[in-house]
């Protein structure tokens, strides 16, 4: 039942999700402190509960996909009902979380982002190709949370430099699985940007925003004045093996294996700034 139930919230990508809060919050202050835990959980059980809501919305499509139809609801591992309470829960348990940092403002905050993930991205997959841009706003939410939520945070370019990162970062993110399992996403009736733009036009495309990635992810090295040769020679380094892996999708196209490079480029990018943050 919890491998069910992990699967069902997408665990993993939940809890991916609440540290990019914590990152916030960490790079809002240069400290990580008891104010991180409240935050942190409100991220995470939202994550979690929007994501168990996205796959009781869209169970009927997961079962036409060989990629989803295992998940919980399709293979009636869990019951519909199960998934609405766990969804449920973890919801207002995100609520009660955010409401003891942020106050009415949080429960706003959370309130429109799962207006705009359960109600518009989810219902925009089926008609436009272009909804992925729903969620690369929805990508900046929990930096956002984390960073205002210290006593001491300012909006200014820091925080513009980290939150146009997290949207950037999210645009290939999303073509590179739409290029892998475009026919599994059609088969389902959903629109594609594949099939819209073509393969090898989307490849490009997709190479120029991970090029852009990097580029604003050098930004905010240099907007968070990272200083210390120890940090500097692992993003420098870090930044040339993402430059390499990305002039690999050209030519190889393996969205797989440039999908899982975005994503460690973004992780280690986050870590190494955050420890710049806390020890030098």
């Amino acid at each position: 039942m919890i491998k069910n139930i992990l699967s069902l919230t997408k665990f993993q990508l939940s809890f991916t999700v609440s540290l990019s809060c914590l990152f916030g919050y960490i790079l809002s202050t240069n400290k990580l402190d008891s104010g991180s835990i409240y935050p942190f959980l409100a991220v995470l059980f939202l994550a979690l509960g929007v994501s168990a809501l996205n796959q009781i919305q869209e169970y009927k499509f997961d079962s036409l996909m060989p990629r989803t139809q295992n998940r919980p609801l399709p293979s009636k591992s869990i019951s519909y009902l199960q998934a609405v309470i766990i969804s449920s829960t973890c919801i207002l348990l995100s609520m009660l979380f955010i409401y003891l940092v942020l106050g009415l403002f949080g429960v706003v905050v959370f309130i429109a982002v799962i207006i705009i993930y359960n109600f518009l991205y989810t219902k925009a997959k089926r008609h436009t190709i272009y909804a992925g841009v729903y969620g690369a706003i929805l990508g900046v939410i929990p930096p956002y949370v984390g960073w205002i939520s210290t006593d001491e945070y300012e909006l200014g370019i820091k925080f513009i430099a980290l939150g146009l990162f997290y949207f950037i970062w999210q645009i290939p993110h999303f073509w590179l699985l739409n290029l892998k399992y475009y026919k599994e996403y059609e088969k389902a009736g959903f629109p594609t940007i594949t099939t819209a733009f073509g393969e090898d036009s989307l490849i490009r495309i997709t190479f120029i925003w991970l090029i852009f990635t990097l580029i604003s992810g050098s930004f905010l090295i240099i907007v968070f004045k990272v200083e210390s040769i120890f940090i500097i020679i692992p993003l420098t380094a870090l930044t040339l093996y993402m430059l390499y892996t990305s002039f690999k999708l050209l030519k190889y196209k393996n969205f797989i294996y440039n999908f899982i490079h975005i994503n460690v480029y973004m992780l280690l990018l986050m870590i190494l700034l955050v420890i710049n943050a806390l020890f030098t």
